[in-house]
């Protein structure tokens, strides 16, 4: 037997909240375009709108009122709305929700290669050319040394080449256990790194903002267009 648990349904106007903890009867309420500029979301009439976070349903007029839940569902009295994953009990006036709620799993998508031949920086959101080394600038950002696994000065300007130190007095590289000493080098700013992006744990494959990124069957990458999904073990599908 379903357990479910017990709300009112919602409405837009005033509220109060009775002794057993139920939310008395929300009516929808129907509004044209605001007055002010606010974000709002655009009924299926293509006239009304509702504030964001609300859901467009259509009143029996046939007109469009604004339930105050975003992805709500509209009840078939045409008066009231309840919250995502309940459902409308119009007989009791009330949104039902049972525990053993299901939603289908989501289809991966494919990812993308990002920056192939780039550098990601510790700060995920620079980069720099293959072959280069991150060091952070004095600025907090990151620059780029010219030398593969290279040595980033305490200046936060120069760089020496791995296996080298920094002399900053001299402004030189003294090669460890060696007299060996070559001029440093000064760092070049990085490059955005693909700002908005999600980078998968390869290195190479990133979703998009918002996304998650599910191991294949391939061993590839793909993309869960939820955040923080659940990966399924079938590495095609994942759930919310």
């Amino acid at each position: 037997m379903n357990l479910y648990f017990i709300l009112t349904c919602i409405v837009l106007s005033s509220f109060s909240t009775s002794s057993n903890g139920q939310v008395s009867n929300f009516g929808l309420k129907r509004i044209l375009r605001p007055e002010y500029d606010t974000a709002t979301v655009l009924c299926p009439d293509g006239r009304s709108e509702c504030f964001s976070g609300s859901t467009c349903c259509k009143l029996s007029t046939g007109q469009y009122g604004c339930c105050p839940h975003p992805n709500a569902v509209c009840c078939k009295d045409d008066k009231h709305c309840c919250p995502h994953n309940y459902k409308c009990n119009v007989q009791n006036s009330t949104c039902d929700m049972a525990l053993d709620v299901q939603v289908q799993p989501i289809m991966l998508t494919d990812s993308v290669i990002l920056n192939v031949g780039m550098v990601q920086c510790p700060d995920g959101r620079s980069a720099c050319p293959d072959g280069n080394t991150c060091c952070k600038l004095a600025s907090g950002a990151y620059g780029c040394c010219p030398q593969p696994k290279a040595v980033c000065c305490s200046d936060h300007v120069h760089c020496c080449p791995q296996g080298y130190s920094c002399n900053v007095g001299s402004g030189t590289c003294l090669k460890q256990d060696s007299l060996s000493v070559v001029p440093w080098m000064e760092k070049q700013e990085a490059v955005a790194y693909n700002v908005g992006m999600v980078q998968c744990p390869d290195g190479r494959s990133a979703c998009p903002d918002g996304n998650t990124c599910c191991k294949l069957a391939s061993g590839a990458y793909g993309c869960c267009p939820q955040p923080k999904a659940v990966c399924c073990s079938d590495h095609v599908h994942c759930c919310p």
